[in-house]
């Protein structure tokens, strides 16, 4: 034998083997990894705990690690046989899955979830938890359709299951379901409307006391909540005391600045361009005195007639010449004012959040409280917020078998908005407008830069709008909302182990929610101004916030609000009762067995109330005495305006639950669960009322299987589990005609008692049959880890058919309703989700990590009554139909402008295709699908979130990427067959028709003058069509930096030094880049539904956030 082959030999003989047994406190545990220290050799346990490992290093280190126990070193030394027994990580959540009804081994789940950890999805400057979860887990799309304080994002699991109602997955905290404080639906959620302030269920949650979070994707997982899952499921657990641990304090600060927009974003003219249309737009007959007097906006020229027509009675003369070297001169400081509306509306206020929390515990008790106070001066002029939360959990030990939670979850919220009334669609001419719009941003973006806030001498320059003075710092300041919202809810969690293997708990919640929104329009407000404008002919005749009494004819109209302002007030309340009450067995037998049994009893108990009422002719400035006339009060009769309601809402719910899961060998495990529920809010019907929900699913861990063994070792494979489950699951449709409802009224529009009848309308006939929304949902997913878990990858491909949705069905009339709301819809969705986390790098004082998240889906609805109109499929929110995807968005079909430069849309008749400029019906329902051009979804099918995380010492950095595709987006409607001067035209408008011939080389329209308007009364529907064509349309792709943070942790010994556990700063930036998106967007955000309103943008933020321990 060599020498060389000698001493291989040699040190072969001397590897140690080493043997033992790995358990925990109930017994062994399989599938444990055991490795040796910095090697590749690594080993699992069999069925047995038992484990034989030849070490490659002699006396070296052996690794014990399992999913949801703390990790164990023990040297080997000389030993040969190690046993050891691994404890629990109560820190460590990956091991359990925590659905909210039940808390259970991960090895025995077999649904499909995601778990995140709050310390790896901290979004810096974000107060709500809807935004930190965009792109964080498959299956989710999160999309930020506002960033105002309170307003919720449209969010869907798995694209949503309902066509009608609400698209948003049930939220759980604690264990208990959140209630809406007002149900709304995914249009409701994009109006822009003062409702959606409240929209958000977990507005008032501070961040910083949420544990984790667990997503519940598929039926398996759901199958507890059965007929309230449809959705999907996210549970919130916050944050816990432990039992004999010292006290700690932590202040957490969060310090954000935003940044202003900036016209370089938007593809809008300046005001030399800008004043260039003006011209056009005079020479076309538009802008001279005559047309000017009566309208209800003006601009420039609007203030130059009249300064033309004001005599000053000192200087003799009119305050401006009536001649075009006048009138030019007076035009020339405004041609060149270039007013940067973004800087006089916004500010880069500093926005703080603060939170103090207190956290430890005795020998008889845990304790968590917590104390969150947000300060946002507000990011415009017109808004600001102030939050206090408060959040207090202690848990009392009476024994090793008995224990109490105490918990109160609440918030206190003051908010400033702009004053705002609801938007109205007109589906006649296609438009959707809102009246006294005061919203800064869309206010910014659809003002003329030709206009001032401030004139030469410093003082507000007002010109008209609505028929009075406007100006928008005087309006922002005298016409206003005021929000304030408390949310209390207090929670009793009690357990009783009953033997070693069944246990017994109980959970009853109370909450109460009442929100009030006061509207305040002052005197000096353009609102109020609106309503006593009559200071001529002219505007007397037009403006129709004046009163005429239709009983005489020739009635010339008259203010109706002489004294005082508007005063309105809107209340919403909450009250919610739940009870839920559990027996659970668990059982470990013969080392290979796993019993998991669960059965509980839910009751739920929800009151909706609220109340509105409008107040004309406050006098603010005179201790809040109301003067009103009573013109006004015949105003809103005659116009069917309830200046007060008083609406309610009650719901009761009872339901059943079990489930039964059994695992063997930790390999195997089958699961079924059924849910028995029953509510008031379905028909009459026995049938309608109770639904029995179930589902099956099972798991299967291949990498345990002798045979795997070797195939393992040869790719480092480290776990492979195939997972299955298919049920039923169900929703609360968004009907409310479970029983006929009536509403009282008016027969007559009379202001005087003796005049009127008191009479009983029929608002919706009674559906017995009205039933639950269903759904069967199948899934198949696969769990892989390469690298003794370093790699990760987690794939579910899932089938939902959903059916009995509900819509509504047009009937003839003979039943007494031409549109009954019934469950006559079906959908079916398909789609795949991916999950992959890697640990890139771990050496030494370095790491790296990364986190892929990615899902696609495809929908289609397959049975649909109703028939939708044009003006239905076309806006913004799209509309629904057979063989498309909901919420999809249609267009007219744009074939190109005439010789005139009128758009051109190719229609359907009775004698078949047509190619028109006006004749185009925006009600039209017969066949529409013929004509009309299916551009895709309004939602997005495909989403993606990419995280990268870096360590290094005590330093630490980490970006994110998000994206998403798949959806197209209807552009913000700006062409008209007439425009006021206050138009604000894009670059898009250089490119216009001019002359004949241009309809050869451009898509957008000439800007019509009178001849144009004469030759065609119905010109306005070109223009509004064209708005709602294959022409506006862009596309949704995008893809964001969503953060970056840089992050450094104070060296411990100095932290001592001063007296505090931990000190770490953090500098980030939120949403400081959009990377890419359509051109033809013009720098709009993808995301933002430019609707007015309280609607705003998410911001830019730059964040320094301060975390000290004590």
């Amino acid at each position: 034998m060599s020498p060389k082959a000698e001493q291989a030999f040699l040190i072969r003989s001397q590897q140690q083997v080493i043997t033992g047994k790995v358990s925990d406190a109930t017994g062994p545990l399989v599938g444990a990894s055991v490795s040796e220290k910095d090697t590749k050799n690594v080993v699992r346990t069999n069925a047995k705990g038992e484990y034989s490992i030849k070490l490659e290093n002699q006396g070296s280190t052996l690794i014990f690690s399992y999913i949801g126990y703390m990790t164990q070193a023990k040297a080997v030394g000389s030993q040969t046989v190690l046993n050891v027994t691994l404890k629990e990580d109560e820190n460590l959540l990956s091991g359990v899955v925590v659905t909210g009804m039940e808390t259970i081994k991960r090895k025995l789940f077999t649904g499909a979830t995601q778990t995140l950890k709050m310390d790896q999805i901290k979004l810096d400057g974000a107060t709500d938890i809807t935004g930190m979860l965009q792109g964080r887990a498959a299956g989710v799309n999160v999309q930020n359709i506002s960033g105002t304080f309170g307003a919720a994002p449209k969010i869907s699991i798995r694209g949503g299951s309902s066509i009608k109602g609400q698209t948003a997955p049930l939220w759980v905290i604690d264990g208990v379901v959140r209630e809406d404080i007002v149900e709304q639906t995914t249009n409701d959620l994009t109006s822009g409307n003062a409702e959606t302030l409240i929209g958000s269920t977990v507005a008032g949650i501070n961040t910083n006391d949420i544990e984790s979070i667990d997503i519940l994707r598929d039926a398996s997982a759901t199958s507890l909540y059965g007929a309230r899952a449809m959705n999907g499921v996210i549970v919130i657990t916050t944050k816990k005391g432990r039992r004999d641990t010292p006290t700690a304090v932590t202040y957490t600060g969060e310090f954000s600045v935003r940044q202003t927009p900036s016209y370089n974003q938007f593809d809008i003219l300046n005001s030399y361009e800008n004043m260039g249309i003006l011209t056009e737009l005079k020479s076309k007959g538009f802008l001279n005195q005559s047309n000017l007097a009566g309208v209800s906006n003006s601009g420039v020229y609007g203030m130059a007639y009249d300064k033309m027509n004001t005599y000053d009675p000192i200087t003799k003369t009119f305050q401006l010449g009536n001649t075009d070297q006048d009138l030019n001169r007076f035009l020339q400081k405004y041609e060149m004012a270039n007013t940067d509306w973004f800087s006089t509306l916004f500010r880069p206020s500093l926005m703080n959040n603060h939170t103090l929390t207190f956290s430890g515990g005795g020998a008889k008790n845990g304790y968590y409280a917590s104390v969150g106070y947000l300060n946002d001066p507000g990011w415009t002029k017109a808004d600001k917020v102030d939050q206090l939360a408060i959040n207090f959990k202690n848990t009392f030990y009476f024994s090793d078998k008995v224990n109490l939670t105490l918990s109160t979850l609440s918030s206190i919220r003051k908010q400033k908005a702009p004053g705002t009334l609801n938007s109205s669609p007109d589906s006649y001419f296609g438009t959707v407008t809102r009246d006294f719009d005061i919203n800064p941003f869309s206010y910014a973006l659809s003002t003329s830069r030709v206009l001032r806030p401030y004139d030469e001498n410093g003082n507000l320059e007002y010109y008209r709008k609505n028929f009075a003075p406007f100006n928008i710092l005087n309006e922002i300041e005298n016409n206003y909302m005021d929000i304030n919202v408390k949310d209390f809810q207090f929670q009793a969690d009690f357990k009783y182990k009953i033997t070693d293997k069944i246990d017994f708990s109980s959970i009853g919640s109370a909450r109460f929610v009442n929100s009030e929104r006061e509207v305040f329009a002052l005197e000096k407000s353009n609102r109020v101004g609106a309503y006593r404008s009559a200071s001529t002919a002219l505007i007397r005749e037009n403006n129709r916030f004046l009163y005429r009494d239709p009983d005489v004819v020739g009635y010339i109209p008259t203010v109706a609000i002489p004294n005082g302002g508007i005063y309105s007030k809107y209340d919403n309340s909450l009250t919610n009762y739940y009870l839920r009450n559990t027996l659970h067995y668990y059982d470990k037998f013969n080392g290979k067995h796993d019993l998991d049994i669960l059965a509980a009893q839910e009751m739920r108990y929800i009151d909706r109330g609220g109340s509105s009422f409008t107040g004309f002719g406050m006098q603010f400035d005179d201790g809040y005495v109301p003067y009103t006339d009573i013109s006004i009060l015949k105003k809103a009769f005659n116009e069917g305006i309830n200046y007060f309601e008083v609406p309610a809402f009650r719901e009761r719910s009872v339901a059943f639950l079990g489930k039964a899961t059994y695992g063997f060998l930790d390999k195997y495990v089958i699961s079924a669960s059924g849910r028995y529920d029953g509510s008031n809010r379905q028909g009459e019907a026995s049938s309608a009322r109770w639904l029995p929900t179930w589902t099956v699913s099972g798991k299967w861990d291949l990498y345990m299987e002798k045979f795997m063994q070797d195939f393992n070792k040869s790719i480092d494979l480290s776990a492979l589990q195939f997972r299955a489950s298919y049920g039923l699951t169900a929703n609360t449709g968004p009907a409310t005609n479970a029983y006929t409802i009536y509403k009282n009224n008016v027969s007559i529009n009379r202001v005087n008692g003796a005049d009127r009848e008191s009479v009983i309308n029929i608002s919706e006939l009674a559906n017995r049959y009205l039933t639950w929304e269903k759904q069967y949902s199948a899934n198949l997913g696969l769990d892989l880890g390469f690298l003794n878990n370093r790699i990760t990858v987690s794939t579910d491909v899932y089938q939902k058919k959903s059916f009995d949705l509900i819509d509504d069905l047009q009937a003839s009339g003979i039943g007494g309703e031409l549109l009954k709301t019934a469950n006559n819809a079906d959908m079916t969705t398909r789609g795949i989700e991916v999950a992959i986390q890697t640990t890139n790098i771990t050496n030494g004082d370095f790491s790296w990590q990364t986190t892929l998240n990615f899902d696609h889906f495809k929908q289609k609805i397959t049975q649909l009554e109703v028939r939708s109109s044009v003006f239905d499929l076309v806006q913004q929110n799209g509309g629904n139909s057979i063989g498309y995807p909901r919420g999809s968005l249609f267009s007219l079909n744009f074939v190109g402008l005439n010789d005139k430069g009128l758009p051109q849309f190719k229609v359907k008749d009775s004698q078949g295709d047509l190619i028109t400029v006006s004749d185009v019906n925006m009600q039209d329902r017969n066949n529409v699908l013929s004509y009309l051009i299916n551009e895709g979804s309004v939602d997005p099918n495909m989403t993606m979130g990419l995280s990268n995380n870096f360590k290094y010492k005590n330093w630490g950095f980490s970006f994110f990427l998000y994206g998403s595709t798949g959806n197209k987006i209807r552009k913000t409607p700006i062409f008209s067959s007439s425009y006021t001067e206050g138009f604000v035209p894009t670059k898009d408008f250089a490119n216009r028709w001019l002359l004949a011939g241009d309809e050869l080389r451009t898509n957008v329209p000439v800007i019509a003058d009178q001849r144009l308007l004469a030759e065609d009364g119905n010109l306005a529907r070109a223009y509004n069509s064209y708005n709602f064509s294959t022409a506006q349309v862009a596309d949704g792709t995008f893809l964001r930096l969503r953060n970056v943070a840089l992050s450094y942790k104070l060296n411990e010994n100095l932290v001592k030094r001063i007296g505090l556990n931990n000190v770490s700063v953090r500098l980030a930036a939120t949403n400081p880049w959009l990377i890419y998106s359509d051109k033809k967007l013009n720098g709009a955000d993808p995301e933002f539904y430019n609707v007015g309103g309280v609607a705003q943008p998410v911001s830019k933020q730059y964040i320094l956030s301060l975390n000290i321990g004590i």
